[in-house]
Parts: C-alpha cells; sequence; structure tokens
C-alpha cells in the first residue's frame, strides 16, 4: 500500500450540461493533468472535486475564470486490488477514531490496483494509521 497527502480542489457549477467540458478545457489550456474526479450533482448545483497536477496554478485558473474554489488535503491511497484491502483501511481509520467525510476512486485498466482518495476528519492520525498499517 502506498498514501500520500495531495490538494483537492471543489469547485460548484451549475447542473447544466457543458460544465464538466469547461473545467476540463480550462485545465487541458494551462497544461493542467486532472489525476482524480469526482462530480456529485444536485438538483440545482453539482460539485467538482478534482486532484490536478498542479495545485497552485489550477486554483489560479479556475479564480481568474471567477469560480469559487474550496481546498483541502486529502489522503490518496494505491492499493492491491484484493479482497479484504479497502476493508483493512477502513477498519485502521475507524480503530483511529477518524471519520471517513467521503471517499471516491477507481480500479486502473489491469485491475490490479485501486486508487482511492479519502477526506477525512483528522489526517495527522489517518497518516499515522496508515503507517501502522503498513508495519
Amino acid at each position: 500500500m502506498q498514501y500520500s497527502i495531495q490538494r483537492q480542489l471543489s469547485v460548484a457549477i451549475e447542473n447544466k450540461p457543458g460544465r464538466l467540458a469547461t473545467i476540463a478545457r480550462l485545465m487541458a489550456n494551462q497544461g493542467i493533468n486532472i489525476r482524480d474526479l469526482c462530480v456529485i450533482d444536485n438538483i440545482e448545483q453539482g460539485v467538482i472535486r478534482l486532484i490536478p497536477s498542479d495545485p497552485e496554478a489550477c486554483r489560479a485558473a479556475l479564480q481568474q475564470a471567477n469560480y469559487f474554489v474550496i481546498e483541502a488535503d486529502v489522503l490518496v491511497l494505491i492499493l492491491k486490488d484484493n479482497p479484504g484491502q479497502l476493508e483493512s483501511v477502513c477498519h485502521a481509520l475507524d480503530k483511529a477514531g477518524v471519520n471517513i467525510e467521503y471517499a471516491y476512486g477507481s480500479e486502473d485498466a489491469r485491475e490490479e490496483e485501486e486508487r482511492i482518495v479519502f477526506k477525512v476528519s483528522n489526517m495527522a492520525e489517518a497518516i499515522k494509521a496508515m503507517s501502522e498499517l503498513e508495519n
């Protein structure tokens, strides 16, 4: 298992066609890669959460385009794609008293690894739990 703390940006958007395309085009034009993406819908508004290759440039580009940006540190895990991996992480966080506020992820095309993003209530305790889980 690998883990790291990464910077996630969240942007509120209208829940209408083309809004994600606009954000993706803005990032492409700035040469910013979107490493992780989560889109949440609501009746009137959506939220795009993304982990960009360059958080500072991403924030600046979004703000220049008049988007309101919220930043947060998130825990990114690379897990082997085997039964029980997610359970052991969640159990370790629970045992450490760390709440998982939300999570999203995907599996690689080879079906060997999963990349999961966790927003947690206490990053220091989460990192401690992950380091203990490795041992």
